[in-house]
Parts: structure tokens; sequence; C-alpha cells
């Protein structure tokens, strides 16, 4: 009895187990191409969300600094403070979210 991942949540199974039972994905009677299949669509799906959200992190910081430049707050004032913090939210949260889609492409199965 071998274990493998299961190519919907990642968890090790048993290879003779018929569904996982963690996430109840059904690997019986399906081929290896069905399972790598699956396990590259979930990859993509995630992929793409730590995409989406990048670039939402990517677009609070822009509208951060719009609003910093055009508008041009006093320091000190809490539309500075909160223009500041969201430009600054915005680019660690884009950086995090780079940095995971970097290790998720470079994972190999």
């Amino acid at each position: 009895m071998a274990l493998t991942q299961c190519p919907s949540c990642n968890k090790r199974i048993s290879s003779k187990v018929k569904e996982c039972p963690h996430c109840q994905f059904v690997l019986a009677g399906q081929s290896k191409e069905d399972v790598e299949r699956e396990w590259h669509r979930l990859r993509q799906e995630k992929s793409d969300k730590l995409l989406s959200r990048s670039m939402l992190a990517l677009l609070i910081a822009i509208a951060a600094f719009t609003y910093l430049f055009l508008q041009q707050p006093m320091p000190g004032t809490w539309q500075y403070g909160v223009s500041v913090g969201a430009m600054i939210v915005g680019l660690i949260w884009f950086t995090i979210n780079r940095v995971q889609l970097l290790f998720l492409r470079k994972k190999k199965r």
C-alpha cells in the first residue's frame, strides 16, 4: 500500500482507496490522464485566484497613491494616514500574492 497525493485536495492518501477521505474526490474508474487533468485544473484555478487577488491589491495601492497625489492631504491628518496605510497594505498584499504565485508555478507534482 503506497501513499499518493489526492489530485483534488493534495493530501496524502492510500493508492488503494476509491475515494479521498478528506474531500470525497472519486478516484475509482479514472485513468491516470483524468487524475492528472484534474490536478492541472485545480492548480490553474488556484493560480487564477492568486492572480486576481494580486491585481486587486495592486488596484488598491494605485488608488491610494492616486488619492495621495491628487488630493495632497496634509501630513498628520486621517486622510493622509489612511491613504499611506492603504498604499502600504496594497503593496505588501501584492508582493505576498506574487511570491505565492511564483512558488505555485515552481511546484512540481
